[in-house]
């Protein structure tokens, strides 16, 4: 049920009254009533049409990549990163969202992290620092992101002693850090546009893999991470997850988990399937698996401890500079 005791301390009991009640809630990808006539007109379908519960687009997008079973993650890639997992025990921690009871999977545990800015960072560094590569896209007809990977896959692992938090949006996983921001430690004058994208990129993978290895300090080992999303079609960014993390890295034939999700929960609540596991398994079609490289594995090592080192060595002057910054905006003007 609802935690009646928070809601009393907040003296909001009355939100009670118009939330769900227990025996209201429905598993996902469950059937809860047909079209109403005049939608199904509008749509051409039969009024009696059933109609599925549905999920949060999350955890849509792990059904849809087949993460119905513990020991495998869904990577879902965008401006931000998702890390879905189901579990057979509660996993818990600061860092995480749940784990959630017969959240997705009756019997199941779901367990939620993510990274606040993924995507977003890569378009910040595009369109902020890359000008210089436009002009060569756009005469050799191909992205401009192409470009930048032609660059960063010419830079050793580690980016030659870059290092980036990426942190621009603050942290989520593990740490809940809204006071935390972006930094870029390292430079020297030898360093160069593609050093510069392959360390933004690692500090991705590398904000990737502490909420992995936080994930196996609980007790949960990841054994496969399937991945969907816009990051996903970057074969070097995903070789860096691999590499970093030591977990393979493995695609679906669709490209949109959320929508196969939909699907899948849409199939079982017309009975085509008994059950999500039942219907995920045969609706979704693993494609090719990009494999850990060992030895980068072990160079990574390195690099991922002195990220954590660099997010608490700053921490405090992060924190003490977004406090100086809101109490600025508050004085009035002189």
């Amino acid at each position: 049920g609802w935690p009646r005791g928070l809601y009393e301390k907040l003296e909001a009991t009355d939100l009670l009254d118009k939330l769900p009640q227990e025996q209201d809630v429905v598993d996902v990808g469950q059937p809860v009533g047909g079209l109403r006539r005049e939608v199904a007109e509008e749509l051409g379908l039969r009024p009696d049409t059933p109609v599925a519960e549905g999920s949060v687009d999350a955890y849509a997008g792990a059904l849809g990549l087949g993460v119905v079973e513990p020991g495998t993650l869904a990577l879902i890639t965008g401006s931000s990163h998702v890390v879905i997992a189901q579990s057979a025990e509660p996993v818990h921690d600061p860092g995480f969202w749940g784990a959630y009871t017969d959240a997705m999977i009756p019997g199941l545990y779901t367990i939620e992290a993510g990274q606040a800015s993924t995507g977003s960072v890569v378009a910040w560094f595009k369109n902020q620092l890359a000008d210089g590569v436009l002009p060569v896209a756009e005469q050799r007809g191909v992205d401009p992101y192409d470009i930048l990977g032609e660059m960063a896959s010419e830079v050793p692992v580690g980016s030659e002693g870059l290092l980036v938090l990426d942190y621009f949006q603050g942290n989520r996983s593990p740490h809940t850090d809204p006071h935390a921001r972006g930094a870029i430690s390292g430079l020297s004058l030898s360093h160069g546009l593609g050093h510069l994208f392959r360390a933004v990129i690692e500090g991705i993978c590398y904000g990737t893999e502490d909420i992995l290895s936080t994930l196996r300090d609980n007790g949960y080992v990841p054994k496969m991470n399937v991945v969907s999303g816009g990051p996903a079609k970057s074969e070097l960014w995903m070789q860096i997850h691999a590499d970093v993390s030591n977990v393979p890295i493995t695609f679906t034939e669709v490209s949109e988990g959320p929508v196969l999700g939909a699907a899948i929960q849409a199939a079982v609540a017309a009975d085509i399937y008994p059950d999500l596991p039942t219907a995920a398994k045969s609706m979704v079609r693993f494609g090719r698996t990009i494999e850990p490289d060992a030895e980068r594995h072990e160079e990574y090592r390195f690099w991922v401890e002195r990220y954590r080192e660099l997010y608490r060595g700053i921490r405090d002057v992060q924190h003490d500079v977004v406090e100086h910054l809101r109490a600025s905006a508050r004085e009035p003007a002189r």
